[in-house]
């Protein structure tokens, strides 16, 4: 009687063990795992799996790989690394039981808590704990072949260990070690991965309950303010680190992981050969130089852009996938969905009917490209306008309110640096009538004005009042450098 109930409590702890990992995955790590299937391209084809059996650790590698792809679906990616884990503990018990006896639940759940804490990297494959379970599997059963026979036992350990080197690799002993998850990072995947899954209203709460202070999440605060064409109106509501909250450097010091997102707000934008230039080299430098997010996105470029030849090279790989091959179904051209139509359409429109050779650094110059083609692409306008005002550049400011937002565009923000850029050149105030500006606004600068020189560039007793004004950003803005997260 008394064994049954310890088998029922150990079945209890095993049950409590492997629900805690699925939790702390599900609820503390979801989108460290999200971001590694958007890294990873896995083909269900013949070629793939032959391609696996040429390298070493082939069966862990291609297991792992396998069941990575599932964690594009809500709690797979939990569940998965929850069973994993608990494979792997189970090995560890079995290996160490006759030695240990039931002392060896210790090693085990240490075994089990170092593991998972080296799966809370993004570098770290699941590959890795399944080789560690191959392993310990090969182990297993060489003892029990030499627990039967030495003379039999020996030659068959010896083949046992030579096909599970080949079969399973020597482990990933070099991989880091996580004490804690790195929550700050998550926060930033939690963005990305949200604006990537199209869902922005979960991605602006994030936002707004998390007291962020990064170029990348200030990049995806505007880019969900542009796309509803509140830029300008909420722009100094928010942490603004000069422009590289509007643009993502792509630059040899950026990380894959900024590269990767720097794409989203040039597709978003029209300009398509930027969008291709940031999606394919965070594909480069991504761990794995691939994965269906950079795929997907450059199938969209191509779409866009009316090259089907290319676009199809891209999605025909999709089709080969178990969790894409439905969304490049629906695009493949001349089958696509009407809704897939619509978007291309509204897509198109912002295309620039030219081209012209340009830097990628010089942004200014691409999004006046867009504008001229294009002067109604409203989103161009504001980012260009926008830009020019956070990188403090008054003068180019003036001339491109006057080129391309005189007639149309009207904002507050955009009233308060032509403020700024009328007492730059000295204007007088027949100029200033000209401009048509709004008294409110006229009535607040010279109110700003004169307590600003009353208490000598003082800004803290400006701060309650102008705070959120372009005016008080030009005084007193300063930039930060600041790293938008670690490098694996």
């Amino acid at each position: 009687m008394k064994i049954c109930q310890r088998k029922y409590i150990e079945w209890a702890l095993i049950g409590i063990g492997t629900l805690m990992l699925f939790l702390f995955f599900f609820r503390i790590l979801p989108y460290h795992l999200f971001h590694r299937e958007q890294t990873l391209l896995f083909l269900c084809t013949t070629e793939t799996v032959a391609d696996y059996l040429k390298h070493p650790a082939a069966l862990a590698c291609l297991s792992g790989d396998f069941l990575t792809q599932y964690f594009y679906y809500e709690g797979a990616g939990p569940a998965i690394m929850a069973g994993v884990l608990l494979l792997w503990g189970v090995v560890v018990f079995r290996l160490l039981l006759p030695y240990m006896g039931r002392w060896a639940w210790l090693p085990t759940v240490l075994a089990v808590f170092w593991e998972g804490g080296r799966q809370c990297g993004l570098a770290y494959p699941l590959s890795g704990t399944i080789a560690l379970i191959g392993i310990g599997g090969v182990l297993l059963l060489c003892r029990n072949c030499l627990q039967r026979s030495w003379k039999t036992g020996l030659p068959l350990s010896v083949l046992l260990v030579v096909s599970g080197y080949g079969l399973f690799g020597y482990g990933h002993w070099t991989s880091r070690w996580y004490d804690t998850p790195d929550l700050v990072r998550e926060s930033l995947l939690a963005v990305d991965s949200e604006m990537y899954f199209g869902r922005w209203d979960k991605a602006r709460k994030l936002l707004e309950e998390g007291e962020y202070h990064s170029p990348f999440t200030t990049y995806y605060y505007n880019l969900l303010n542009a796309e509803q064409n509140q830029l300008p109106d909420r722009l100094t509501d928010y942490y603004q680190p000069a422009s590289q909250g509007l643009f993502l450097p792509v630059t040899p010091r950026s990380n894959y992981f900024t590269i990767y997102a720097a794409n989203e707000v040039w597709f978003a934008l029209g300009d398509m050969t930027m969008a291709e230039h940031a999606a394919i080299l965070g594909m480069i430098f991504s761990p794995r130089h691939t994965g269906v997010r950079a795929i997907k996105r450059l199938a969209e470029i191509n779409l866009v852009n009316g090259d089907e030849a290319a676009a199809l090279k891209y999605l025909r790989l999709l089709q080969k996938t178990k969790c894409h091959d439905e969304w490049a179904e629906r695009r493949i051209p001349g089958k696509q969905t009407t809704e897939v139509r619509q978007w291309l359409e509204r897509k198109q429109q912002m295309l620039p009917l030219t081209d012209t050779l340009r830097s990628s650094a010089n942004v200014p110059l691409s999004l006046r490209h867009l504008l001229r083609a294009n002067p109604d692409n409203e989103a161009a306008c504001h980012y260009l306008l926008c830009l020019d005002l956070l990188n403090k550049d008054i003068g180019a400011f003036g001339e491109d309110y006057q080129e391309f937002a005189a007639k149309k565009v009207s904002s507050r923000l955009y009233e308060e640096g032509l403020l700024v850029y009328l007492a730059g050149k000295n204007a007088s105030q027949d100029e200033v009538k000209s401009w048509n500006l709004s008294p409110q606004v006229l009535d607040a600068f010279s109110e700003y004005t004169r307590r600003y020189e009353a208490n000598d560039g003082n800004g803290t007793s400006l701060q309650a009042n102008y705070g959120k004004t372009y005016w008080f950003y030009f005084h007193y803005a300063t930039k930060e450098e600041k790293s938008n997260t670690e490098k694996e």
